[in-house]
């Protein structure tokens, strides 16, 4: 029981990081024109939703500006576990964000965002019969983040913000006790909930001397996931697996990042910008875990051999008029998974994004525009040393639909 507990908690747990179907463990979605210009939003033109980009940009709103947004996700994947293939089924999934900020002076604003950096949801079809359904046949992962911001101008060419963070995590899985044998195959849910903390510091940077040139910059730090949630067995299953009905508690370090973009604007129609995003991914090394209230049961120490790995990105925008613009963005999300620790719940390895928007403005209000289509690279490779079975990925694919409303106080 014991080894099997600590095989199934750590798969658990590594769901809670490895949130959307994509290369990284990220979701970058923080607006319509965010998601057009393929995040490429580091630093040029300042909007609310700034306040996940690069908090640094709101010193540059007047007033007091507002912006909710939604985000509409569909996946589809195919995972291979010792020879048996099962797809995803069919789904949608939705990110809402909303931001809100206020300049107090013509040297110091605030900000309140909230938005998604995690998520994650699908099950698999068919998965009764299917060895896969041993590490997860269905997950559904939400985390909602809530950053009060303040931003300081501290010359003409610089400004520089801090934030908190508040990550609101809910989470459930279900796997099986049985390697998907028969269709009687003994099933269970591991479900839970928690709150982390941590912060982000982040400057943008116009010089005088190149008035056509900026550089952003975002630092995040780790964050520390201590989640308290319960084992759903139905039954205390008798040895040798031995799995009971109970609460469990558990501890995760998510990576610390590092992003950085230089936007050029060679004439006022025409906005470029070019950026890239560093997660440390050696941050996660480990998984510790333990039953709450069974003294039986030992502390586990699930070991990790994830990469560092990179997000390049690539936007564009053109002003067709004064209040209509028109953007597209590519983007290289390099991925963290190590081929010989794979599991089922993030199906896709490297991923290219291509996206492409619209926005029209007035004095007052703006809506925006995008979609973005995911083309996930194939990955073969094994499940960890626990399960220690081949593996492959493939046709991983996923559409983005984006609007995001504004409005000027």
């Amino acid at each position: 029981m014991k080894k099997y507990l600590s095989y199934t908690l750590a798969v658990m747990l590594m769901s809670w990081s490895a949130a959307s179907y994509g290369a990284g463990f990220g979701l970058y979605e923080y607006s319509a024109r965010s998601t057009a210009m393929g995040g490429a939003t580091m630093a040029n033109k300042a909007e609310a939703a700034s306040l996940a980009a690069n908090p640094a940009l709101i010193t540059e709103l007047d007033g007091t500006q507002a912006q909710l947004g939604l985000t509409v996700v569909t996946a589809n994947a195919t995972t291979t576990v010792d020879g048996q293939s099962r797809d995803l089924k069919r789904d949608v999934w939705y990110l809402p964000n909303f931001y809100l900020t206020h300049k107090v002076s013509d040297g110091v604003s605030l900000g309140l965002g909230g938005f998604s950096r995690y998520g994650l949801g699908g099950e698999y079809k068919n998965w009764e019969t299917w060895a896969g359904s041993r590490l997860a046949y269905k997950v559904k992962l939400e985390t909602f983040s809530f950053t009060p911001t303040i931003a300081v101008k501290a010359s003409d060419e610089l400004s520089v913000a801090m934030g908190l963070e508040a990550m609101v995590i809910g989470f459930t899985q279900n796997s099986t006790l049985m390697p998907g044998a028969t269709a009687n195959a003994t099933a269970y849910e591991i479900s839970g909930s928690g709150v982390s903390w941590g912060g982000n510091f982040s400057f943008v940077y116009r010089p005088e001397w190149a008035e056509k040139w900026s550089l952003g910059a975002l630092y995040r730090s780790k964050v520390k996931q201590n989640l308290n949630g319960r084992i759903h067995a139905g039954m205390e299953v008798a040895a040798p697996i031995n799995i009971f009905d109970d609460d469990a508690k558990g501890a995760i370090t998510l990576p610390d990042s590092l992003s950085a973009g230089i936007s050029f604007r060679p004439t006022e129609k025409w906005t470029f910008e070019t950026g890239i995003v560093g997660t440390f991914w050696s941050a996660y090394d480990q998984i510790l875990i333990e039953y709450s209230d069974r003294e039986s049961t030992p502390t586990i120490h699930n070991k990790k051999d994830y990469k560092d790995t990179y997000r390049l990105n690539f936007g564009a925008e053109y002003n067709l008029n004064p209040n209509w613009a028109v953007r597209a963005g590519y983007v290289f999300d390099k991925s963290p998974i190590n081929e010989h620790a794979m599991d089922t719940l993030v199906p896709v390895d490297d991923r290219h994004i291509g996206s492409l928007g619209f926005g029209y403005k007035n004095e007052i209000w703006s809506v925006d525009f995008a979609y973005a289509h995911i083309f996930a690279r194939d990955l073969s490779g094994t499940a960890n040393a626990q399960f220690n079975k081949p593996m492959k990925y493939n046709d991983g694919k996923s559409d983005m639909f984006g609007l995001t409303f504004g409005y000027k106080f």
